[in-house]
Formats: C-alpha cells, structure tokens, sequence
C-alpha cells in the first residue's frame, strides 16, 4: 500500500506543470489588447503591472495600433473627442468611430501642438494624453512670468524615446524640460539664435519646427530645434506665403491651400543649410459628396503622406477628404449619424456642438507622466 500511494504521488512527466511564459511573449500578447483590458490585466499580479508600465511595452502597444484622426468639440463649458479611423478595412468600408467625454477641462481649450507621439501640450504647461483620459501638470518655468507671456512647443526624440518641452520666455531665456524624467526646468545657454517664436510647432523625424522672426534683422524665418541634441538652426522660407508645415517625404514642407480654387501648393525643403525650396502645385482638389458645399479645411498629413481636409463645423454626417499627391487622387471617408452616436455615447443633450481642434495621425499611447 505505501508503494502504491508513493506511485500515485509521483508526478509523471506529461503532467508536470508547463514552464512560464516568457516576459518578451507576455508583453506582446498584452499589447494587442484594448487599453481598458491592459489596465484590468494590471490588476492581476504586481509583475503584470511592473510590465505594463515598462517603455518597451507602450513601444509595442503603440507599434500594433493604426493612427486614427482625433476631433475635439465643446458643448458650452464641456469638452468631448470623436476619434475617426484613417485607414479603411479590406472590403472598403471603415472601422467605426469612437466618442468619449474629456474630463477636468472647465471651459473649451485650444491645444498648443499637434499630437506628438500620443501627447498633446496645453495651455497652462499641461500635457493631455487622449487615450488613457489622463492630464499632467508641469511645474511652471518661472513663477515671476505670467503663463501666456511664455511661448511652450512639445517635441519628441524617437532616438531615446523621450518627449521634450521647449519653452522660450524671451530671447534669452529658453529652457527645456524632459518629460518623464523627474527634471526641472534646464537653462540652455549656448547656440541660441535671438528670435521671437510665432504660431504653433510641427515636431517629426526629432526636430521641432516653429515659425519664428529673428531679431537682429527682424527677417520671418522657420526655426528648427534638435530635440536630441537641443541645438538651434534658423530655415528661410519663401516670402509672403501663410503656410502649415508638415512632414512630406521625410523632410520639411509648406503647405498653402486656396478653397475657392480648390488649389494647393507644396514647398518642399530640398537643402537645409542652402535653404531651397522646390514648389508642387494641385488643382482641382474638391469633396465630391453630397457634403461638397460645406468648406473644408486643411489640417494636416498622414503617416502615408495623405493631406487631410476636414470640415469647419461638426454635423451629422462628418466627410473627411484625403488627397495623395503622389497620385494626385482624393478619397473620401464619410461618417453618418455622428451628432446621434455622440449624443447617445457621451450624453449630450445640446444640439450645439463646437469643433475645437482636429489632430491627425494620433497614435495611442500608455505614456503615464
């Protein structure tokens, strides 16, 4: 009897217990989940959330999702986004959008920069990340300058994976702040051309772009700022021209856009240091929907280099024009029953809704400041 009862006890080899998941295998498998499922797994031991809360996990949970266009709109003194997908299925049709309310904003808010690698910065040095809701607040550069008197842009360095504030409080007084890294206000000293910053900043490839006006000539240049190695670089533009900058093949371009003529002309940055410029110009590029009368807009370009045209104000069927000018063709991307579906998502009672800022090519992240 003792030797059978210690055969019995004896584990065999086909029920030992299997061996443990790798990390790397883990955190690939967590990262194809939604975010409302990655914070529950986060729930289930202390190594899950220690994975989930590592950067090479949000790099592989950013890597599996497809850019979407963030739109944000206020009824009264509330703030909501729709977030529309970019890129259709197979068959041609497109996934559905996505309405949600954006909490702890007390009155509409005008956002200070594109979405940069899933932030956005706002006004007040407050960084808004749309996918996990969350809002961050940055310690003010000097309490002795009032808020709007500083000049902020948001940039990234894909290189080392860090988001950069770049804030410039006059022509000698411009710091940065990396995000993240538990930092204060650092004081750059060296290379700084003296300029006054205009307008908002375009940041891609890890250079920071922004219209500035250099004070010793008091010429209207385009300042590019090396994220990484936070050096300045001042670029000559064509004059007289009122342009969106975007990322066009890799380098820096200009875009100018006539809605009467349906025309939009592309200046493409050839040479940096010899600041040339080579011009494409398209014409024709109209909305052939039923939508064709309501203006549209140009806000920005895809991560397939499509430009994105979106109308001015938010109704019940959304069309959304791209034209790829690689092809020099348009596609439309129409939204029925949007003003129905938020209302019913988000509980909207109002009628009135408000567009405040179109974002495209967002990318989620899990970024936690």
């Amino acid at each position: 009897m003792i030797k059978k009862r210690r055969l019995l006890e004896r584990p065999r080899e086909d029920e030992s217990q299997p061996s443990d998941i790798p990390h790397e295998l883990t955190m690939e498998i967590l990262s194809r989940f939604s975010v409302k499922s990655i914070v529950r797994f986060g729930c289930v031991s202390k190594l899950w959330s220690s994975l989930t809360r590592l950067p090479g996990f949000n790099n592989l949970f950013m890597s599996s999702r497809k850019p979407r266009l963030l739109v944000t709109f206020s009824t009264g003194l509330k703030q909501y986004g729709i977030l529309f997908p970019q890129h259709q299925n197979p068959d041609g049709s497109y996934p559905p959008f996505y309405s949600f309310h954006i909490n702890n904003i007390n009155e509409p808010t005008y956002a200070l920069s594109k979405s940069v690698w899933g932030l956005i910065l706002l006004p007040g040095f407050k960084i808004w990340n749309p996918t996990v809701r969350r809002f961050s607040a940055l310690p003010h550069p000097n309490e002795h300058i009032p808020t709007e008197n500083c000049k902020s842009f948001l940039g990234y360095d894909p290189l080392e994976g860090k988001h950069k504030v770049l804030c410039i409080l006059h022509s000698e007084d411009v710091r940065v702040l990396t995000l993240g890294a538990q930092e204060s206000w650092r004081i750059l000293t060296k290379g700084i051309p003296k300029h006054h910053p205009r307008g908002y900043g375009r940041c891609f490839n890890g250079i920071l772009y922004y219209k500035a006006c250099l004070l010793d000539d008091d010429k209207n240049i385009i300042m590019s700022f090396d994220v990484k190695s936070e050096s300045f670089s001042p670029i000559k533009h064509p004059k007289d021209l009122s342009f969106d900058m975007i990322p066009y093949k890799g380098r820096l371009a200009l875009v100018t856009y006539e809605y009467n003529l349906s025309k939009v002309d592309i200046y493409i940055l050839e040479d940096a240091d010899g600041h040339e410029w080579t011009r494409q110009s398209f014409l024709n590029i109209i909305c052939k929907s039923k939508l064709r009368g309501n203006p549209v807009v140009f806000k920005g370009i895809t991560d397939d280099g499509e430009l994105v045209f979106t109308p001015s104000t938010l109704s019940e069927s959304y069309c959304i024009l791209y034209f790829d000018p690689s092809k020099n063709s348009t596609r439309e991307a129409l939204f029925e029953g949007v003003m129905g579906e938020t209302r019913r998502c988000c509980g909207i009672a109002t009628k009135y809704m408000h567009i405040i800022d179109v974002f495209p090519n967002h990318i989620d992240s899990l970024v936690s400041l």
